[in-house]
């Protein structure tokens, strides 16, 4: 099934209109990007069922995970078969292997049962019976050590904060930040080289999973989202950031030296990326900005906010006129501040009240006339323009630890 759109979308988009070879045209996966996005869900379903099934076939002894197991893969095979009945974008390829597959009677007779709600009721009914707290995790002797050190940690640090944390709506104390910073917590996507926990050789997001998902257990305001903020903004520079700007950001970022957030989403924008407005343009040795941002989380406490700015006024250009930048601003505590540049240049922020999700306090931000360094454009001048691909590298991460922080 996803073969045939993969076959689909190279034939309708690529250079040689019969066969599809050569490059991919840009211009076509924009007016199949739906369809592309389709297909990129269905394959991440198709690898995340697989994965579950590995896992239940590791642990013979756990019959509880087999049957969680064969649920989630009945229910990802049911969205994969209704996302391509949907028509799949702007394709269809994937309607005729969906028919063929629902006219398997065995296959049909695995979804009905293992898909439904008495399915559901035996598993839960086996759980309680069985009064598991914890399935087996199928980590390694090093994974396992860390998710421990991290369980105590959220036990004995943070849960004891998270309270008043969230009724005082108080900022995170230094309780919890120091030692966090201390065991590593603000490294996890970080590598080594750069004084991170992240091996050199080969990207590895499953520490930073098992940290997120133990501090998230003890609170996710007060600790389950401390790592998403470094997470996005070491992905950024490891994907656009010069040699130069890797070695100097990254290690303070890593050792929690430096804590930083990420100012993306505008009032007029939400989570059109390619929308964004806040206007950077040029100055002596710099970049001086000017606008409005939104749902800045923890941008009170970090010294480093990753701003991401429109650097070519032609608003025509979408995507491709906008630029990341690293701005430095002093730490304020508490639900708003003013800073005032030696320059003349002013960035002032205000909390915004919130149901939950306190401790990190989200702030609407306004920046006038806020000089930025040229050299704390990520990329530098080859960054110029590249914004929007860098901050995608960054929540590429940041929706992983997104995900670990619900889990947990």
């Amino acid at each position: 099934m996803i073969n045939g759109e993969i076959r689909t979308i190279r034939i309708n988009c690529g250079a040689d209109p019969i066969t599809g070879a050569g490059k991919l045209s840009e211009k076509k996966l924009e007016q199949y990007q739906q369809a592309c996005y389709d297909m990129a869900v269905q394959s991440a379903n198709i690898w995340a069922a697989r994965s579950y099934l590995d896992y239940a076939e590791g642990s013979q002894d756990d019959t509880i995970g087999q049957a969680l197991a064969l649920s989630f893969v009945a229910e990802k095979t049911r969205d994969l078969l209704a996302q391509s009945f949907a028509g799949g974008g702007n394709l269809s390829a994937g309607k005729n292997s969906a028919d063929a597959i629902l006219a398997n009677e065995e296959l049909s007779s695995y979804l009905e049962f293992n898909g439904g709600n008495l399915h559901y009721d035996l598993v839960g009914r086996d759980l309680s019976e069985m009064s598991v707290q914890r399935l087996p995790s199928g980590l390694s002797e090093e994974k396992e050590l860390i998710a421990n050190t991290f369980k105590r940690f959220a036990d004995e640090v943070v849960a004891p904060l998270a309270e008043s944390i969230h009724r005082e709506d108080l900022d995170i104390p230094e309780q919890i930040i120091g030692p966090a910073a201390e065991m590593g917590c603000f490294g996890t996507c970080i590598p080594e080289r750069f004084g991170g926990l992240q091996p050199d050789d080969k990207p590895d997001s499953l520490g930073m999973i098992v940290v997120t998902e133990e501090l998230s257990r003890g609170s996710l305001g007060a600790a389950g989202s401390l790592i998403t903020r470094p997470e996005i903004a070491a992905r950024a520079l490891l994907a656009g950031g010069t040699p130069a700007q890797q070695e100097k950001w990254l290690p303070p970022l890593a050792a929690g030296k430096e804590l930083c957030a990420i100012s993306i989403t505008e009032p007029n924008t939400g989570s059109d990326v390619a929308a964004v407005s806040l206007k950077a343009s040029r100055t002596g040795g710099g970049w001086l900005l000017n606008g409005a941002k939104t749902w800045c989380t923890f941008a009170g406490r970090s010294e480093v906010l990753v701003v991401l700015a429109r650097t070519n006024p032609d608003t025509s250009l979408g995507y491709k006129g906008l630029s990341l930048f690293l701005v430095k601003k002093p730490i304020y505590k508490g639900h708003s501040f003013s800073h005032k540049q030696k320059q003349g240049g002013t960035l002032t922020g205000k909390a915004i009240a919130t149901l939950g999700y306190r401790g990190m306090h989200s702030y609407d931000l306004f920046f006038e006339d806020y000089f930025v360094p040229a050299e704390n454009l990520i990329g530098e001048e080859q960054g110029e323009g590249k914004g929007f691909y860098y901050t995608m590298a960054g929540f590429a991460g940041g929706r992983i630890q997104t995900a670990a922080r619900a889990t947990g």
